[in-house]
């Protein structure tokens, strides 16, 4: 594969590593994401909470740089098109676009969220005047991280192994 532009990925298909790396990444977040929401929720461990919260927030935005530098300099749609100088189907632009609706919605609001509540909630944290807002829109941001990730999966195995 190594007529495309960039450096090769490590899952088998036509992906570069940047891209085999991101889908990683995404299954890593929503599961931490999860395991962070179970401690806040059931085990009331709302340093824990905040702390992963603000570690996974950092790193996703590393990898996303990252990412999105690899895109810049080598690009994808010759990878996606299995041919260098092709263009991706129709199927694949449709979900990349509804990929990106949800990583715009999320990469607004899960910051948002993250500096709200490290603003709000006092240290260490617990329950107070936050909270309400907190329990509204965390989920939200939540949902909104597993939806960009489950549309990148969409994304990526329209582009890369169809």
């Amino acid at each position: 594969m190594n007529q495309f532009p960039g450096v090769d990925g490590f899952l088998g298909t036509r992906a570069s590593w940047a891209m085999d790396t991101m889908v990683l990444v995404m299954a890593l977040v929503v599961a931490v994401l999860a395991w962070s929401v179970y401690q806040v929720k059931a085990k009331r461990k709302f340093g824990l909470h905040k702390g992963v919260q603000i570690l996974l927030a950092v790193g996703l935005l590393a990898a996303v740089v990252l990412f999105e530098l690899d895109v810049r300099f080598n690009g994808w749609e010759s990878r996606a098109a299995g041919v260098v100088g092709g263009t991706a189907s129709a199927a694949v632009w449709t979900a990349l676009a509804i990929h990106l609706a949800f990583a715009v919605f999320s990469v607004v609001l899960w910051p948002i969220v993250i500096i709200r509540a490290a603003r709000n909630f006092d240290a260490p944290p617990h329950p107070g005047a936050h909270s309400t807002w907190h329990r509204r829109w965390a989920p939200i941001a939540a949902i909104g991280m597993t939806l960009t990730a489950v549309t990148s999966w969409i994304f990526y195995g329209l582009a890369f192994v169809a």
